[in-house]
């Protein structure tokens, strides 16, 4: 791990899922449940319509294109619906997450979220882990037109926090978080705490290397 005054760090830009929560075996269920109904098959990893996303409602309205009637919006409905009901059951808050947050917010650090997630589903997610307020600003796909690593959300949230790159550290847990952060010209960390198969943030060669919540607690002095 570099050495770096965290000290001068003033803001912090997190990935959404795999980094404040686990959701991906939601998103796999939720998306396999969608192709099951309107495909009537499930939709392997491996399937080319995955490349359609982040995020998953990418993938159904792709698979809803290929349908004669194209039902696009029932199909994203239907997604979005079954994702609400079977958040609480199957996408799980990493330890220490909310203590980190509340730490970095007394201390007075800005807090971005910027998420290849829908604005709809982000904020439900955020809210039902009680997360949402410790945020000064949310990025979601709805605000952009290209998704990581290109750092368009990158810049839209520094503008929203009012901090230059050099002040910021981006944390997330893929390789397309971390070349986003570089692409902005922010340090960057790797949330290496989660089970998520998007991209090993190791690839993309980090500042930074975080095995878990408390590590990244640890980065940064409390007063």
């Amino acid at each position: 791990m570099n050495d770096f005054p965290a000290d001068g760090i003033r803001g912090v830009i997190f990935d959404m899922d795999g980094t404040l929560f686990s959701s991906q075996d939601l998103i796999v269920h939720c998306v396999n449940e969608t192709s099951q109904k309107y495909l009537k098959r499930s939709l392997p990893r491996q399937d080319s319509l995955w490349s359609f996303g982040p995020p998953a409602s990418n993938v159904i309205r792709k698979l809803a294109e290929s349908l004669p009637d194209r039902p696009i919006h029932e199909a994203v409905d239907y997604y979005d619906t079954l994702y609400r009901r079977a958040f609480r059951d199957m996408a799980v808050a990493f330890h220490g997450v909310r203590e980190l947050l509340g730490e970095l917010d007394r201390v007075g650090k800005s807090l971005a979220v910027v998420t290849s997630e829908t604005s709809t589903l982000s904020d439900y997610a955020l809210e039902t882990f009680s997360l949402r307020n410790y945020f000064d600003a949310l990025i979601t796909s709805d605000h952009v037109l290209k998704r990581k690593p290109d750092p368009e959300g990158i810049h839209l949230a520094l503008r929203k926090i009012q901090l230059s790159p050099q002040e910021c550290m981006l944390v997330g847990d893929s390789a397309a978080d971390i070349l986003a952060g570089k692409n902005a010209g922010l340090l960057t960390g790797a949330a290496l705490w989660g089970s998520e198969t998007w991209g090993d943030p190791r690839t993309a060669n980090p500042d930074f290397l975080f095995s878990n919540v408390d590590e990244l607690r640890g980065f940064f002095p409390r007063r």
